[in-house]
């Protein structure tokens, strides 16, 4: 589906105080696109690569949690690699980390925002994996979210982020009439 004029594009890094821009540096959203054109963004669902890239990710985290995946278990575990990520004298990649983390967070965002599902946005600066709303103009990045907070956080900003998030999120998505 084309990102319509109009999309929210929620990048969860700047959620507070509920901002609407995508970490890259992008403009808030609407902009104008003619019919066909990709520069706002697509949004589809994920194909069977980015499934299994997903869930081998979420695995990790699971399997580093016992199995035990809310926010406060998740949370303590990103205080606790980021913290040792942060003390290392030479640290190395963050990437992996920041994969696995954000799908974490998405994981944790969608399973209290309802209609909330990952897709994969496409639009000229790459692809990537977000949550998309099935039925409201929203789209939102964990991956990029955490990229954008790593190294630069404390202990309790990942169990607070969700939190900001998921208020963000419910915030943007009009509840149904009665």
């Amino acid at each position: 589906m084309q990102v319509k004029p109009g999309t929210i594009r929620a990048d969860a890094a700047d959620m507070e105080p509920f901002g609407v821009s995508r970490p890259r540096g992008g403009a808030q959203i609407p902009q104008p696109h003619a019919p066909g054109d990709e520069a706002g963004g697509v949004v589809r669902p994920l194909n069977d690569a980015e499934s299994v890239w997903a869930a081998q990710h979420r695995e990790l985290v699971a399997e580093l949690c016992d199995h035990g995946f809310d926010t406060p278990t998740v949370g303590g575990l990103f205080d606790r690699v980021h913290g040792t990520w942060l003390d290392a004298p030479d640290p190395g990649d963050p990437e992996p980390l920041v994969h696995a983390f954000g799908i974490g967070l998405g994981d944790l965002v969608r399973q209290r925002v309802p209609g909330l599902d990952w897709a994969s946005y496409t639009d000229r600066a790459g692809t990537e994996l977000v949550l998309s709303h099935a039925e409201h103009d929203l789209v939102i990045f964990p991956i990029a979210s955490v990229g954008a907070h790593w190294g630069n956080v404390g202990p309790g900003w990942f169990a607070e982020h969700v939190d900001v998030v998921v208020d963000g999120a419910l915030g943007r998505i009009p509840p149904h009439a009665p």
